[in-house]
């Protein structure tokens, strides 16, 4: 594989080798570890390829089956060897999509996923919150209190996750660029940060449209010892999904691929 707008490389490894993929949106100066730290704990062997997301406004990025065929294109036209697909957090939905399809050309590829989630309007709104939390030194108290009003009527009012993404979307943009703009921000600088939140919401709010709980069924699930994340927060909320095995690594979400004791414990599964 070569590096595309599908895919980039976090490790290059062995050519002949069977390929890791990773699944995630990763964007700068997000709190959570992501991919790139696993890859260099892990030091292995494969090539690691981590996605990259359609471009904002192509029919790719409209639905959970876009991305899909998005990431999927280029590996099914090399019929290209993967040995494991890995998801983190929503990640993992789309990670158990690309299996289903790697399927077609090859045996299954291992699925190892981190924390993972089922999307829903609550995790979107959840996520509204932290980014309005975020500009509480641009934005009056009472605007930021205005602000999560609506939200909550977003939430209230809206018929579904990709339905409350475009009204999220729209708030955000409106309270959030006044007070950008008022911080120093110019325009380009302001349409690329809204860029980057409107592609986080719509990679969440798709990922909504794909079941993966037959696939995560043979899957290997990490879980950290944060409550609200992954399968604790399933488990909290009274939905149960099953893992073919769940490994409890005593660490908090954030951290988690950053961990080395969990980087021990992936490159075991990638050596059996």
């Amino acid at each position: 594989m070569k590096e595309s707008g599908a895919w980039k490389a976090l490790a290059n490894g062995d050519r002949a080798t069977p390929v890791v993929l990773a699944v995630d949106f990763d964007t700068t100066g997000r709190p959570e570890a992501t991919f790139a730290a696993l890859a260099g704990t892990m030091n292995r062997p494969e090539p690691i390829w981590h996605t990259l997301p359609p471009a904002p406004g192509s029919p790719e990025a409209s639905t959970g089956a876009g991305y899909v065929e998005h990431w999927i294109r280029d590996l099914a036209a090399e019929r290209a060897p993967v040995k494991a697909v890995l998801g983190f957090c929503a990640g993992s939905v789309y990670a158990a999509a690309l299996a289903d399809r790697i399927a077609a050309w090859q045996d299954p590829p291992l699925v190892v996923i981190f924390d993972p989630e089922l999307l829903n309007s609550q995790i979107l709104m959840w996520q509204f919150q932290k980014v309005s939390g975020f500009m509480a030194g641009t934005l009056s108290a009472a605007e930021i209190a205005e602000a999560r009003r609506i939200g909550q009527q977003a939430f209230e009012y809206s018929t579904g996750p990709v339905d409350l993404k475009d009204r999220l979307i729209t708030l955000m943009h409106d309270f959030g660029d006044p007070a950008l703009a008022r911080a120093g921000l110019d325009a380009t600088r302001r349409a690329e940060l809204f860029g980057v939140f409107s592609g986080f919401l719509g990679y969440l709010a798709l990922a909504s449209e794909l079941d993966p709980r037959e696939r995560w069924r043979e899957a290997v699930a990490f879980s950290s010892n944060t409550p609200l994340s992954g399968l604790n927060a399933m488990r909290a909320n009274g939905v149960e999904v099953a893992v073919a095995k769940e490994v409890h690594c005593p660490v908090e979400h954030a951290g988690m691929l950053a961990d080395r004791r969990l980087a021990e414990a992936v490159a075991e599964l990638l050596d059996n």
